[in-house]
Formats: structure tokens, C-alpha cells, sequence
């Protein structure tokens, strides 16, 4: 295996999606819909802004340690014998993770599927698909992720129209009515999914021009999020706000409900294939995570002789870690949470910190000025001035958009939480705007990766 790897812009941003909207499309909702009722949509506004949060570390860490990936970073930043126990927490995460995720798929495969196939076997052909895939790298990955990925996305979209014979706007209201703690517990309950963000720091050594990765990792977050917010207003909108919260998989009832004439149905078969695969990319994602982490305890990069041995100890540990499907979905819907605000906030603030002691590195700092060549030498441009707000990149002014629709968003989440209950109107109009800011950040965000391409 190549140790060099190298993806682009917007196959980091397709990971990211990939890895923050797979699993979350089979787990948590259902909890979502019991606290949250019809405002469930709004449980994904403070797990955007921690991701985002989240990305400006990244920034920061790439432009002081380029060419290292987050366990690299950890043993520079924390020392040795530190950063080593710092690795080891964020593996237990990552198998956490793996072992969480491959019973909630293993799961749903059996109640969904395959009834009468054992629950193992389903297990051991998801871990043989680790073994073929952990020979590789991530960018075969990300190749894999570009042929899937759009056409996952296209589902999403055309679902809407599949379902408008079947919606009712009556569902929706009153909007954001509920308590404000309601609000913030199913905010609390979603950071758990999105707190895997930190998956992605593992890859930041593969970023050609790593200078720009938080711009990737917004994109792919408010992909993410827009395409979770979509399936919970349809699933209001068509089952209404009580209904979802009682069934096992909301969504896939959702995509049962799609029926085109009168012989058209079991077009949820259609849609599994296309978005099955997608949310396997974001394990195997994980999974490659997983085992870059292991390799970095003996300070290697090549995980390749690791691959077979820590895919039959991660079968193993799947298989003994619970005891029925009550245990899986219970560890599934609240454990995540727990887990994340239990180290990772302590633990990026500290790494932001501490790597304030490292110096911006040189290539960096050459990307920042510019350079004249005079009489076949290079020479120092004089210093810049202070860019005028007319004088930003498109970068830049694409980003600073993606800001403030960004404040929007929360403060319309805060004005109709605050005002909905004396006038309902309020609430419809903050929770449409809610919803428009949505649809804008997906295309702002998104030209911030193509204005980067053109650099």
C-alpha cells in the first residue's frame, strides 16, 4: 500500500457526508420524533455548528503540522508517552463506533431483508467486505464513495416529489412549540452521531492543498445535515409527528410509502440499493480510521498487515458486545453523546491550544504572500495591505455567506422557539426560513469548494 494518498476537495466533502448522514438514516430518529414530536427537524443545529467548530481546528492544525494526520499530530502536539494515551482513547472511540454501527446495519439487514438469516452471518460478510477494503486506501474509497455518492443524493431529491400525493401541511403544526429542552435534548442526542467528525482527522494528510480543508468539511456536514432535516420533514409531513416515534426504522416505512401507479411499489428495493452502499463507505471509512490509528502506535503508516487480524477481533467483539436488539438500539440512540461530550471538547480545546506553540509552517506561509520574480531571483512582495470586503477572494466571500446564513438559521431556531407559543405564525415563518437557510448553505458552501478548484 502507497503511503502517499491523496483525494480532493470534494471527495473529502463527499466522505464527510458520507460518514454524518449513513448511519444517522437507521438510528436515531426514532428517539428524535419521541422528544422532539413535529420539531424533531430542528435537532441538527448545534451538531452543524460543532462540526463547524470542529473544522476550524483542523484548519488551524493542518497549516501548522501539513502532511500529518490527527494521530501524528496528537504525539507532536502532547508529547510521546501522552499523545499515545490520547490515541488510545480516540481507538476505544473509533471501535466503539465500528462495533456500534455494524450491529445497527447488521439489524437492520435482519428485521428489514433477511429474517431468517442469523444475525452472525450477516455480520461476517459486512466483515469480509473490511478485509477487502482495508488492502486498500482511502482513495480507491473515495473513488468508490464519487460513483455512489451522486446518485444517493438524487434519491434524496426525488423523494419529495415521490411522496406529494401523500403529504399533509396540517402535519407540521404548530411549529417549534416545544419546550425549549425538548429542543436541546434532541440537539444533545444528534451531536453524539456528528461528534464522529473527528473520523476525518485521520485523513487530513491525504488533502492535496490541505490549507482549505475546513471548507470541505462545511460542505459535507451541511450536506449532511440538510439531507437529515429533508427525510424528518417527510416523515412528518407523510406519518405525521406520533407515528414515527413508534416505528422501528421511520425512514425506511417513509420509502415504503412511494407508490407510482398502481405497479410501481417495493421501490424501497431500488432505493436500498443505491443508499446501502453510501452508508458502508462511511463505515469503511471508520474502519480505515481504525486501523491508520493502530499503525500510528508503532509509528507506521501501513496498515495493510493489520488489516485481517483487527477485522476478526472487531467480528469477535461485535458479536459478544450485546445481547439482543433491545441492547443494540438502546446503546445505539443514547450512548453516542455520552461518549462524545465525555473527552472530545476538553480534547480539541487542548490540542488547539497547545498547538499554538508550533509555528505556522513555511510552505504555509508562502501560499499567504505573494512572491515577484525580478532578474531571474525571487523576491519578498511587499507586505499586504488589509483586504477591503469588496477586495476578498471568492473563497473567502463565499465563506463569509455560509456565516451568515449560518446566524440566520440559529437565530430564526431561537426567535420561533421563543415567540411560536403566543403566535403561531411566527413559528411557521422562523421554521420556513430555517429551512430556505438550509437549502442556500448546501450552495454556498458548495462554491466555496468550486471557487477552490479554480486556484
Amino acid at each position: 500500500m502507497d503511503s502517499k494518498q491523496i483525494i480532493n476537495y470534494r471527495q473529502f466533502a463527499w466522505l464527510t457526508a458520507a460518514l454524518l448522514s449513513g448511519g444517522g438514516l437507521i438510528s436515531t430518529q426514532q428517539v428524535l420524533f419521541r422528544i422532539g414530536y413535529s420539531d424533531a427537524w430542528s435537532a441538527y443545529m448545534l451538531p452543524v455548528l460543532y462540526v463547524i467548530g470542529v473544522a476550524a481546528l483542523f484548519t488551524m492544525l493542518v497549516k501548522r503540522f501539513p502532511n500529518k494526520h490527527l494521530f501524528e499530530i496528537n504525539k507532536i502536539v502532547f508529547g510521546s508517552v501522552i499523545g499515545t494515551i490520547v490515541n488510545l482513547i480516540l481507538l476505544f472511540h473509533l471501535w466503539l463506533i465500528l462495533t456500534r454501527d455494524l450491529s445497527t446495519f447488521g439489524k437492520f439487514i435482519g428485521i428489514t431483508l433477511l429474517p431468517n438469516t442469523p444475525g452472525e452471518m450477516i455480520l461476517l460478510v459486512l466483515v469480509l467486505l473490511f478485509i477487502v477494503y482495508g488492502k486498500t486506501s482511502v482513495e480507491v474509497l473515495a473513488r468508490v464513495n464519487d460513483l455512489l455518492f451522486p446518485a444517493f443524493v438524487l434519491i434524496i431529491l426525488l423523494t419529495p416529489l415521490s411522496l406529494a400525493n401523500e403529504m399533509d401541511i396540517r402535519l407540521m403544526q404548530p411549529v417549534l412549540t416545544r419546550p425549549w429542552s425538548s429542543i436541546f435534548s434532541i440537539n444533545v442526542l444528534s451531536l453524539g452521531w456528528f461528534g464522529d467528525i473527528f473520523v476525518m482527522g485521520a485523513f487530513l494528510h491525504t488533502l492535496w492543498g490541505p490549507r482549505q480543508v475546513g471548507s470541505a468539511i462545511r460542505h459535507g456536514v451541511l450536506m449532511a445535515a440538510c439531507m437529515l432535516f429533508d427525510f424528518i420533514v417527510l416523515e412528518v409531513l407523510v406519518l405525521g409527528p406520533t407515528i414515527p416515534g413508534n416505528m422501528v426504522y421511520p425512514n425506511y416505512s417513509l420509502i415504503q410509502q412511494i407508490h407510482i401507479t398502481d405497479f410501481l411499489d417495493r421501490l424501497d428495493l431500488l432505493v436500498l440499493v443505491i443508499c446501502f452502499p453510501v452508508t458502508a463507505c462511511g463505515l469503511l471509512l471508520v474502519y480505515l480510521a481504525f486501523q491508520l490509528g493502530m499503525a500510528s502506535l508503532v509509528n507506521q503508516r501501513d496498515y495493510s498487515k493489520l488489516n485481517t487480524p483487527v477485522a476478526l477481533l472487531l467480528l469477535l467483539t461485535t458479536v459478544l458486545a450485546f445481547k439482543g436488539t433491545s441492547e443494540v438500539f438502546s446503546f445505539v440512540n443514547y450512548s453516542s453523546s455520552v461518549i462524545t461530550l465525555s473527552y472530545q471538547p476538553l480534547l480539541f480545546i487542548l490540542l488547539g491550544l497547545l498547538s499554538l506553540r508550533h509555528p505556522i509552517h513555511q510552505d504555509q506561509k508562502n501560499d499567504q504572500n505573494d512572491t515577484s520574480k525580478e532578474n531571474g531571483t525571487t523576491k519578498p512582495a511587499a507586505p499586504p495591505k488589509p483586504a477591503s470586503p469588496l477586495q476578498r477572494s471568492p473563497q473567502q466571500g463565499w465563506e463569509r455567506w455560509t456565516y451568515i446564513l449560518l446566524a440566520i438559521s440559529l437565530a430564526a431556531l431561537i426567535i420561533g422557539l421563543w415567540k411560536a407559543n403566543s403566535w403561531a405564525s411566527a413559528g411557521f415563518i422562523c421554521g420556513s426560513m430555517y429551512g430556505l437557510c438550509s437549502i442556500l448553505l448546501i450552495y454556498t458552501s458548495y462554491m466555496e469548494i468550486h471557487s477552490l478548484s479554480k486556484r
